[in-house]
């Protein structure tokens, strides 16, 4: 009887442990909506709940996901300025996903394999097939705290400003390569390293892609630490090489440091990083150029609200200088912070060189726990000074754009997105974009996820 009573108790405690594990994302969430706890200390025991589940887990499991992404989008100055004979484009995309992963103590590997096309770019009877690897990659635990992870991987870093996974882009972004990953409750560190090459070679390491733009090497130090119950502080530190196009034994390599200090108490939440860009470009010119983002958020009950800048440093056109001084934010996402309309994403060509100062304020609004309405307002203003075409010096100020969205979830695996933007630009914008800035641009989509989860086995 003591034995029966035994396995009863043993049973039912890892069926509780299983299912407090798969609620607990959706219980913190709750108590986020309600107001009794902070979206940082949601994480915060989410993050908690995962490592403990990670270093707790003795069994094996198998998990398998779906994830289908279909997306309308209407253009009519998306990116660009319309002008007197430009027409809207209309079009489908849709991003179809299986998801993969398998562990057992001190191993895992996970693989996403995707399907990424335009709504009829192949016939009815189209061989040509879009099927390819997003990530792979098998994931080694050294210890209960330091693992090795080797192979295909995104890298999502911080708030996605400077490293992201590029969720939004209907591919995404991954590299190749391996990461040294420590944590424990109150720090997480990662060491990065990529080593980019085409083709394999019998001599040399070569790299000269034809079809695309990418780095031959890449490290990346990236440290997030708990200094204070209210501070946080994260650090990442990069660099990243690229080939030389008149001697392929030549490597121009530019340094990225800096970080961000978070301060958080009640609903409020005091932020600000910074980067500073350093080391030479792919045509060897050097750079010292920075960037700097403060923001204050506060919540009250249900309405967030966001009120900070961005600012990226720039060339001034007046004055010649052998060191370039514009900002680029390396492989980080520009959608969600300088506009949706995508004007501000490839620096320093987007603003001529010229640097970017990006005022914004965001306001979120929180329905119920369904439905979420945003609007998110930009001001657009160069860094420093652009020229002309009579080589007379720009007025900084370049517009102001709209975004304005909502988000509903049927339930937990599926949620219908809205959008529609636009943008009363000035005409110093057309200068840096061309068209004609008295046709106000717009944009709008409208995006269902499904993302369900197949088959959950443990063993």
């Amino acid at each position: 009887m003591k034995n029966l009573l035994l396995i009863c108790c043993i049973v039912l405690m890892q069926f509780a442990t299983n299912q407090l594990t798969a609620q607990n994302s959706s219980l913190t969430k709750l108590l986020v909506q309600k107001g009794l706890i902070t979206q940082r200390e949601a994480d915060s025991i989410n993050t908690t709940s995962a490592f403990n589940e990670k270093i707790n887990l003795q069994n094996k499991a198998f998990t398998l996901g779906l994830e289908f992404r279909p997306r309308m989008e209407y253009r009519d100055g998306y990116k660009q300025l319309r002008n007197d004979t430009t027409q809207a484009a209309f079009f489908g995309t849709h991003r179809s996903r299986l998801n993969f992963s398998y562990s057992q103590p001190r191993f895992k590997f996970h693989t996403s394999i995707q399907d990424v096309r335009i709504w009829g770019q192949d016939g009815q009877t189209s061989t040509t097939g879009s099927l390819n690897v997003f990530e792979a990659y098998v994931q080694t635990y050294l210890t209960d705290y330091l693992s090795i992870r080797f192979g295909r991987q995104k890298v999502e870093l911080d708030n996605g400003r400077i490293f992201s996974a590029a969720n939004w882009s209907q591919l995404g972004r991954a590299h190749d390569g391996v990461s040294i990953v420590y944590e424990n409750e109150k720090i997480t560190t990662e060491l990065m390293g990529y080593f980019n090459q085409t083709s394999e070679r019998i001599f040399e390491t070569k790299f000269s892609p034809t079809t695309f733009t990418n780095y031959k090497l890449l490290n990346i130090h990236y440290l997030k630490a708990k200094l204070h119950k209210n501070i946080t502080l994260t650090t990442i530190n990069a660099a990243d090489g690229y080939e030389s196009k008149l001697n392929s034994r030549v490597m121009y390599v530019r340094g990225t440091s800096g970080g961000r200090l978070d301060f958080e108490k009640n609903n409020l939440l005091i932020t600000c990083s910074g980067y500073y860009q350093y080391g030479q470009l792919q045509t060897n010119q050097e750079i010292s150029a920075f960037y700097v983002q403060p923001e204050i958020q506060l919540k009250i009950k249900k309405l967030t609200s966001r009120l900070g800048a961005e600012i990226m440093s720039g060339d001034d056109a007046t004055a010649k200088s052998k060191t370039s001084k514009s900002f680029v934010p390396l492989y980080g996402v520009a959608w969600k912070f300088m506009g949706n309309m995508d004007y501000f994403t490839s620096f320093p060509k987007d603003v001529k060189n010229g640097g970017l100062i990006n005022p914004y304020l965001f306001l979120t609004y929180e329905i119920n726990n369904k439905l979420v309405v945003r609007a998110d307002g930009h001001l657009f203003y160069l860094q420093n000074n652009v020229l002309d075409k009579n080589k007379a010096v720009l007025n900084p100020y370049l517009g102001f754009e709209n975004d304005l969205s909502f988000k509903y979830k049927f339930n937990t695996y599926t949620a219908l997105d809205f959008g529609f933007s636009y943008l009363i630009a000035q005409k110093e914008l057309e200068t840096i974009k061309g068209g004609n800035h008295n046709k106000t641009p717009i944009w709008s989509y409208v995006m269902i996820t499904f993302k369900p989860e197949l088959f959950n086995y443990k063993k």
